[in-house]
């Protein structure tokens, strides 16, 4: 009788699982989700936007410790990036100026990086972000094209052509995050904001 509860059980266990297995192939497999190419744009541009506001942020604040490092060599450093003359200029009126005027220039960098990182979304949310990192951009942009880079192109003044170009990449930088911290603009994209 024993033998012949064994082989009942093991039947029934083959029915069961033949049984399962004929349901698994006769349900439908869920439907595969609609792709948005939208969402993977959207995703991958704030993707971007969030690392060249990283690396605008983190030059800037490189630039600032090079400046407050660089004062240990202070009249070095001047002649170096080619502001010697208007130092020694300045210092007449007062042999500290040169000096409190890179130290706030080194506290604008910081500022600048500031912004840059919160921007990336990797410290908290500083007021007027997004008034900061279009007046930032512009700043750069100025620095680079009208101030002195196309100056310097035109002199052939290499020092001053490589400062150019890092406020380009810088101010460029800091544009296209600037550029996609905008507000959405369709409703669908303001909800999902919300």
């Amino acid at each position: 009788m024993q033998i012949a509860r064994a082989g009942d059980d093991a039947t029934a266990r083959r029915r069961d699982s033949e049984a399962m297995t004929s349901t698994a192939h006769t349900q439908a497999a869920p439907a595969p989700r609609p792709v948005s190419n939208d969402a993977d744009i959207t995703s991958t541009s704030a993707h971007r936007a969030r690392r060249a506001l990283r690396t605008a942020g983190w030059a800037n604040i490189a630039i600032a410790v090079a400046q407050a490092i660089g004062l240990i060599w202070a009249w070095s450093m001047f002649r170096a990036v080619g502001i010697e003359a208007d130092m020694r200029e300045l210092a007449t009126q007062g042999a500290a100026l040169p000096y409190i005027l890179t130290l706030i220039t080194c506290a604008a960098f910081a500022v600048f990086g500031l912004y840059g990182l919160s921007g990336a979304a990797d410290i908290r949310r500083l007021p007027l972000l997004r008034a900061g990192l279009v007046s930032i951009a512009v700043i750069y942009l100025y620095r680079a094209t009208v101030f002195e880079g196309i100056a310097a192109v035109r002199d052939g003044d290499t020092v001053q052509i490589a400062f150019a170009a890092i406020a380009l990449l810088i101010g460029l930088c800091y544009a296209y995050g600037a550029f996609m911290q905008r507000r959405p603009t369709t409703p669908a994209r303001r909800a999902a904001a919300l």
